[in-house]
């Protein structure tokens, strides 16, 4: 591979974070103590948006077919309910001044209320709340790798389709996957509308964290079976759970092999804290620009540009029509392939009497946007000082030269990429910036296939 579509590792180690009481983790980043679903039983409600084929359809090519399910969210929340601060009106009743101070606002209280948390601590509840997933499956032979996707923040779980579709277009990545599951975040397109009037939390990177735990443990069904599952996933036996959390999925007798996951920015944040919780899960990371970035003690005095632009995103629409045509007006969308915008456009939009919403409420992102500066250093730091157990391989895919970066200072990404220097590589992605998902899904897909063709041989052995 060419040197400038890699980050060489650096001749001398990475320097390490502030000095800082806050920046002492200590223990696990989640407890699996926990780590536990709503006591039974609880009123099962019905998929926000039914059931869809692919965008692959009925190709025989690629043999594997699309079910949505819902699952309970972890039922032990960090955070308390509080009353979030008000954003701009959708009814265009505001004047752009009236909007800008209500933005402005709006942010400075979230960033209040996170130095509140962080400073007094907690005030933990129990929530019943749920999870939206899609699960690929192949239709016909049994065996396989079982791959698991995290969305980045604002996004969707359907946005990662086309990146999933270039995965299985391969003859050898399908001979090695056997299923694939996708979520959404609580706060977050379908699993937003399930939760809709509970959602009024502030959500800190570790809450969702113990969401993928609670998945994994309690409901990842024991087998990647070819039988139809249910929409509403029932629990695995209390056997099987326990020995989930004693040895993962490394037990000589489990049915299942570790998992691959992968995820997006803020999802390859979610991914890095649950493998550090529990790594015996997981078997490697593909890590795709996640927000794990160097401590920064100013973070929450000083306005959040995301956060900012999230509050004031429009959120409303007349029609999809509509709303593809604003979309194609701002250079953002317009870098994003054709067929991420087509499934934004129908997947991450929902029909509210006669108008187009937003699944995922600006409130929401900008939400996840302010938790960076407790979630993003927090991975950071772990990975420095090498928390990430090196039995799990580690893939990095990162913007392509001359693209933006998460964190502009001199040699920061290359000295990110290389944190946790054992059983570690990495890739940039030519011409993509952060949205690698979204902009380059064919290559990205591509790549993802490499990391387990290449990093997975014992796997071909098992099949």
């Amino acid at each position: 591979m060419p040197e400038s579509l890699i980050y060489p590792r650096p001749t001398a180690e990475v320097a390490g974070p502030p000095n800082l009481p806050n920046l002492n983790y200590t223990g696990l980043p989640v407890a699996l103590s926990s780590v536990y679903p709503p006591p039974d039983p609880l009123p099962k409600p019905s998929l926000p948006s039914g059931q869809r084929k692919p965008i692959w359809g009925d190709d025989d090519r690629i043999p594997y077919t699309l079910t949505t399910h819902i699952v309970p969210a972890a039922y032990f929340r960090e955070d308390e309910d509080i009353v979030l601060p008000n954003t701009p009106s959708a009814d265009g009743s505001m004047t752009k001044e009236e909007r800008k101070i209500c933005i402005q606002r709006a942010d400075l209280k979230l960033r209040e209320l996170r130095r509140k948390y962080e400073d007094e601590g907690r005030r933990p509840q129990h929530k019943a709340l749920w999870l939206c997933l899609n699960r690929y499956v192949r239709k016909h032979t049994k065996g396989g790798l079982t791959l698991f996707f995290a969305h980045a923040n604002g996004f969707h779980k359907e946005t990662w389709e086309p990146t999933i579709m270039s995965l299985l277009s391969s003859r050898e990545s399908q001979a090695l996957v056997q299923e694939i599951w996708v979520w959404e975040a609580c706060n977050h397109g379908d699993s937003a509308l399930l939760n809709s009037g509970k959602l009024n939390t502030l959500i800190h990177t570790r809450t969702a964290a113990r969401d993928l735990l609670n998945f994994l443990i309690y409901f990842l069904p024991s087998t990647p079976g070819l039988s139809p599952l249910p929409t509403h996933i029932p629990r695995v036996a209390q056997s099987e759970a326990q020995r989930r959390i004693k040895n993962g999925f490394l037990s000589p007798d489990s049915p299942r092999h570790p998992i691959c996951a992968v995820g997006h920015s803020f999802g390859g944040t979610i991914s890095t804290l649950t493998a550090m919780s529990h790594p015996s899960l997981f078997s490697s990371l593909f890590l795709v620009d996640p927000v794990i970035t160097y401590p920064n003690p100013e973070f929450y005095y000083t306005p959040s540009l995301l956060g900012l632009g999230a509050l004031g995103r429009r959120e409303s629409w007349k029609s999809r029509e509509d709303a593809r045509k604003g979309f194609l007006e701002s250079d953002f969308f317009r870098a994003w392939d054709p067929r991420v915008l087509d499934l934004y456009v129908e997947a991450a939009l929902y029909q509210d009497q006669d108008t187009i919403r937003l699944k995922t409420s600006p409130i929401q992102e900008a939400i996840v946007f302010i938790d960076a500066g407790t979630g993003a250093p927090e991975a950071w730091v772990r990975l420095w000082r090498k928390e990430l157990d090196s039995r799990i391989k580690l893939r990095w895919a990162m913007p392509g030269p001359g693209k933006p970066e998460l964190d502009p200072r001199r040699n920061a990404t290359r000295d990110r990429v290389w944190l946790r220097p054992e059983n570690c590589s990495n890739v940039r992605i030519e011409g993509s910036g952060h949205l690698i998902v979204q902009e380059r899904p064919a290559l990205l897909g591509k790549e993802i296939a490499k990391f387990i063709e290449e990093t997975l041989p014992e796997s071909r052995a098992r099949l």
